[in-house]
């Protein structure tokens, strides 16, 4: 498959499949979406509007005042066209992140690609997952597990200047926190949605968050050899 840079004109992630289909999932569709899911939530069921996961987190900052999660319209913004597909499909995946930077994975899974909807929605749309968004600069969405991992960890080493007590502390609250928000986001999708590919990538993306809390000094070490290594 020839991929050119030009066929990819916005920011964001593009699945591509093998009938022509393409899905391009991008910051300007969620913010459009978002701007009319605000403006019209009697579209909803009334059932799913007082629903207590229709709420915003326990530890939003926001929870006495928002009528809805912010972080919702990221993920339903795709979901009509997600529909039907599994966690295990294959696709190929293209993520554009700037001017000239393009990563190319011609073969994923669904619920591997759809990492991208769950990092945006948990950490730039949620009003607490936004204060950590610092620590995923120079990570894209289609690392390898490991990978996004040792990057996180080491982004999160280096803004602490190499204080061990910080980043204990970062990454403690990191994972408490993530693990909360996420959670209610799988509740929230499970009232208006049953696309099971897209709540896998929100699980995925808080295992490996709970992997970098509990994992410690020994995960520290071996994501310096493995950044030496690869330098």
């Amino acid at each position: 498959m020839e991929v050119r840079f030009e066929d990819f004109p916005q920011n964001g992630l593009y699945l591509l499949f093998p009938d022509g289909r393409r899905i391009a999932l991008t910051r300007e569709r969620i913010e459009s979406f978002a701007r009319l899911f605000e403006s019209n939530l009697d579209q909803l069921p009334a059932d799913v509007r007082t629903a207590a996961a229709f709420r915003a987190c326990p530890v939003c900052p926001e929870k006495e005042r928002a009528k809805f999660c912010h972080a919702l319209p990221a993920t339903l913004a795709f979901v009509e066209e997600l529909k039907g597909f599994r966690s295990y499909d294959k696709v190929c995946a293209v993520y554009r992140a700037g001017a000239r930077s393009l990563v190319w994975v011609p073969e994923t899974t669904m619920q591997e690609a759809l990492q991208f909807v769950a990092i945006l929605s948990l950490m730039y749309y949620c009003e607490v997952g936004r204060q950590y968004w610092r620590f995923f600069l120079g990570i894209h969405p289609l690392l390898d597990a490991r990978e996004l991992i040792t990057r996180l960890h080491l982004n999160i080493f280096w803004d602490c200047r190499g204080d061990q007590q910080k980043v204990d502390q970062i990454l403690r609250a990191f994972g408490n926190d993530i693990t909360c928000t996420c959670r209610c986001q799988v509740d929230r999708l499970a009232l208006v949605c049953k696309e099971e590919a897209l709540m896998n990538a929100f699980v995925n993306t808080q295992a490996q968050i709970e992997t970098l809390a509990t994992s410690k000094g020994a995960l520290l070490e071996r994501s310096f050899a493995e950044f030496l290594q690869n330098s």
